[in-house]
C-alpha cells in the first residue's frame, strides 16, 4: 500500500479516508484557508528567534504528517511523505520601531494574515510559524497547520513538543521527549485495511438506516441580507463566555441529570434549531477524536465527524430530551470508525440522500489548552480569526478551570452579523430557561419568543413534524 521511491528519500500512499473531504474540498478551492488551524500566542518575556525555529524544524522532523505534500494523479489522491525536508523558516514581522497607536491595527491585520494564509499543500508542508516582534519585551506567535495534516489534539502534541524543544535549545540541555506514537501512514494504512475486509460493514449498514433522508440541520438566515454572495466562504466570529450564574447552573445540572455539560450544550442547540426552523428532525455534525492508545500522539488527521440525529418535540421536558440526546450521541460515537466521507458515499450510493449537505452545522467540544511551554516569561493564548469556514455554522465548546466558552463560526453567506451575535444571545437565554425549568414541557418556557428578533416565528406545530430518525 505504501511504496518509496527509488531514491528511498519519500514514501508514498493513498490519501487517507479521513482527508477525502478536505481534499476533495481543496482541490475545489486551492486558494481557500478554510482549513487553517491557527493557534494564537502572545509571549512576554526574552523570546529566541532561532531556538523556535530549531523547534519547529524538529517537530517536523519527528511527525510525517508534517512534512508531507498531496497530489492527484490518474489513480487518485496520494500524499508523499519527505524523508529529508528542508528546514522551514520562520517569518519575522517586526513590529518594534511604531508607536502604540501605529503599532495596533497593524498588529492585528499581521495576526489574522498569518491565520489564514492559504497552504500550498501540493508543495510544502502544513505548517508554518509566523513571528511578530511587538515590543523588546513582547512576542506575538501564530502557529499554523492545515487540518488535512493535523487535528485538534495532534496541535496539542505539536504545541506540547516545540515547547519542549524550544527550552531545550535554549538552555543547551538534552531532549527528554515523550516517545513518538505510530506515523501517520500506519493510521491511514490500518484504515484502508478495515474498509476493503468488510470489517466496517455493520458501521456502513448504520449510518444508511439512521441518516436516510437526513437534511442537515442549519439556524435560519434571519430577517436580514447575508453579507456575502452564496458561494463565498467568509466567516465572522462570535467568541461567548459563559456568565458565573449559568456556568454554575449547567454543571449542577450535569451532576443531577448524570450527564456530561457537553452534552446538554448539544441538547440545547438542537432545542434551539428545532424552535427556529420549526422542525424537529435536528441532525448535527460533531468531531470525534478517532484514536486508540496506539494513535495517541500520532500527528495527522485522526478526527473523525458522527453526525447526532434527534427528533425533538417540544411538548416534552428539557430532562427528557436531554436522555435521547446523549443515548444517540453515544450510539453514533459508538460507530465513528467509518469514515465520514465514507457514509457520504454510502447515503448518496443507496439513493438515501436527497442531495442536500448531510451536515450544515457543526457542534464540537474543543481542546483545553495548547500544552504550550516556553519557559521564563509569561505566555497566554488568544482567539484566532479564521476567515473561511465551510460549514453554514461551526461551535466549539471549551471547558477550562477558568470557564466554558463557545467559540461561534457564522458563514457570512448565510448570516449577517448582527444575525450572528442575536443568535448568540437568544442560545444564552434559551440555555438559562431550560436549565432553570428542565422538568416543564419546553413548549411552556416561551422560547419562541426568545427567538422571535431573530427569526420569523416558526409553524404554530411547535412539536415540528415527527419524523422517524431510526
Amino acid at each position: 500500500m505504501r511504496t518509496n521511491s527509488t531514491d528511498s528519500l519519500t514514501s508514498t500512499l493513498p490519501i487517507g479516508p479521513l482527508q477525502e473531504g478536505i481534499w476533495l474540498f481543496c482541490r475545489l478551492n486551492p486558494t481557500s484557508p478554510a482549513y487553517c488551524m491557527p493557534e494564537v500566542f502572545y509571549f512576554d518575556g526574552d523570546f529566541d528567534t532561532e531556538a523556535a525555529e530549531f523547534a519547529l524544524n524538529e517537530v517536523i522532523r519527528r511527525h510525517e504528517a508534517l512534512r508531507t505534500t498531496f497530489h492527484q494523479t490518474d489513480s487518485g489522491g496520494v500524499q508523499i511523505i519527505d524523508h529529508d525536508p528542508e528546514p522551514v523558516p520562520v517569518d519575522v514581522i517586526d513590529l518594534r520601531g511604531l508607536s502604540a497607536v501605529a503599532r495596533k491595527p497593524l498588529l492585528q491585520s499581521a495576526i489574522d494574515t498569518a491565520a489564514n494564509l492559504p497552504f500550498d499543500i501540493t508543495a510544502e508542508p502544513a505548517i508554518r510559524l509566523t513571528v511578530i516582534r511587538v515590543s523588546e519585551i513582547r512576542t506575538a506567535l501564530v502557529l499554523v497547520a492545515h487540518h488535512i495534516a493535523c487535528d485538534g489534539m495532534s496541535m496539542g502534541v505539536i504545541c506540547e513538543e516545540f515547547g519542549e524543544i524550544y527550552r531545550s535549545a535554549r538552555r543547551g540541555a538534552p531532549l527528554d521527549l515523550k516517545p513518538l506514537g505510530p506515523g501517520y501512514s500506519a493510521f491511514v494504512e490500518e484504515q484502508l485495511a478495515e474498509l476493503s475486509d468488510g470489517r466496517l460493514n455493520k458501521e456502513a449498514a448504520y449510518w444508511r438506516e439512521q441518516l436516510a433522508g437526513v437534511t442537515g440541520s442549519a439556524l435560519p438566515g434571519g430577517g436580514g441580507a447575508a453579507e456575502r454572495a452564496p458561494g463565498t466562504l467568509d466567516t465572522y466570529m462570535q467568541s461567548v463566555t459563559l456568565d458565573d450564574g449559568l456556568a454554575v447552573a449547567l454543571l449542577a445540572f450535569a451532576r443531577r441529570a448524570r450527564s456530561t455539560p457537553f452534552s446538554i450544550l448539544l441538547c440545547a442547540m438542537k432545542v434551539m434549531l428545532a424552535v427556529a426552523t420549526g422542525d424537529g428532525d435536528q441532525a448535527v455534525g460533531t468531531a470525534t477524536s478517532g484514536r486508540t492508545p496506539k494513535f495517541a500522539r500520532t500527528v495527522g488527521a485522526l478526527a473523525n465527524m458522527v453526525v447526532a440525529r434527534t427528533r425533538i418535540e417540544m411538548t416534552k421536558s428539557f430532562t427528557a430530551m436531554l436522555e435521547q440526546v446523549s443515548l444517540g450521541l453515544m450510539d453514533a460515537i459508538d460507530h465513528q470508525d467509518l469514515p465520514f466521507s465514507r457514509v457520504v458515499a454510502e447515503l448518496q450510493h443507496a439513493g438515501l440522500q436527497p442531495g442536500t449537505d448531510v451536515v450544515r452545522t457543526v457542534f464540537s467540544a474543543g481542546t483545553t489548552g495548547s500544552g504550550l511551554k516556553l519557559g521564563e516569561g509569561k505566555l497566554s493564548e488568544a482567539l484566532a480569526h479564521t476567515a473561511e469556514g465551510p460549514f453554514d455554522l461551526a461551535v466549539y465548546c471549551d471547558f477550562s478551570p477558568s470557564g466554558i466558552a463557545l467559540d461561534w463560526q457564522y458563514a457570512l453567506r448565510t448570516y449577517s452579523r448582527e444575525v450572528a451575535h442575536d443568535y448568540c444571545a437568544a442560545y444564552q437565554e434559551i440555555l438559562a430557561k431550560l436549565l432553570q425549568q428542565p422538568d416543564a414541557a419546553m413548549d411552556s418556557l416561551g422560547l419562541t419568543e426568545t427567538l422571535a428578533r431573530v427569526v420569523p416565528s416558526p409553524r404554530s406545530d411547535s412539536s415540528g413534524p415527527q419524523h422517524d430518525a431510526s
